[in-house]
């Protein structure tokens, strides 16, 4: 009988003999709760990553729509597309033309400048969709002033040009409008086209050679003369 007794107060123990001092770290009501901000600690401060912008502008009216690495930057197509915040790496660029031809052209573009500018031009003689550097600009934020004449300036420029009666007056004019602006080969050639002798064509070319921002494209300028002995008489005057 008393090892019955004795056995039965052992087993009754038991549980206070496994609960020993310290135990209660087993016990899921004594755990401390999770922090939830312990997997999510703010990384350090990055630099801001530098990026480029690229400027694209029509040689002749193009209206084009621009892709950069398969996203579309402007649905509605523009004789002017700017395209900003472009990481340093290589990007694959196409430019889609959408007037006066469907055509499409890539470029695998490397930023290598703060700002950089580009000519679409469509050629009607072979068909092709060209994309032209022109010379590059570091982007001053502080400067505002556009890099090369747009389209539609150049086009305000032809016409009042055009309203002038006598065409020593409209090359006066026209000088003072080359030395005032910064403008491309084709856009210089524009202007030319409001001339009604092709002596003051030749005169006006001579004379907005030193302004163009493309000089290695102006033998397009001789396109607007009508004789050959005018055009030589230009392309002396640029290779020299």
């Amino acid at each position: 009988m008393r090892k019955l007794i004795i056995i039965a107060i052992a087993i009754l123990l038991s549980p206070c003999l496994i609960a020993q001092p310290g135990g209660n770290h087993h016990n899921p009501q004594h755990q401390s709760a999770p922090n939830p901000h312990q997997h999510h600690t703010p990384n350090p401060h990055h630099p801001a990553q530098f990026t480029h912008s690229i400027a694209f502008t029509a040689a002749h009216g193009e209206t084009f729509v621009v892709y950069v690495d398969g996203d579309i930057v402007n649905r509605k197509a523009s004789s002017y597309v700017l395209v900003q915040n472009l990481t340093p790496q290589p990007h694959d660029i196409y430019i889609v033309l959408k007037r006066p031809a469907d055509k499409i052209t890539m470029v695998r573009y490397q930023p290598n400048m703060l700002m950089e500018n580009f000519f679409v031009s469509y050629n009607s003689m072979n068909g092709m969709l060209e994309l032209m550097p022109s010379q590059p600009q570091p982007m001053n934020p502080q400067v505002q002033t556009p890099y090369v004449c747009t389209f539609e300036e150049v086009e305000r420029m032809y016409n009042t040009l055009k309203k002038e009666s006598f065409d020593d007056t409209r090359l006066s004019l026209a000088k003072t409008m080359v030395s005032n602006n910064r403008m491309a080969a084709h856009q210089i050639k524009r202007l030319a086209e409001s001339f009604s002798f092709d002596s003051n064509k030749l005169t006006f070319l001579k004379y907005a050679y030193a302004y163009c921002v493309d000089q290695q494209n102006y033998y397009e300028c001789a396109e607007v003369l009508t004789f050959a002995s005018d055009k030589e008489n230009l392309l002396r005057y640029i290779n020299n």
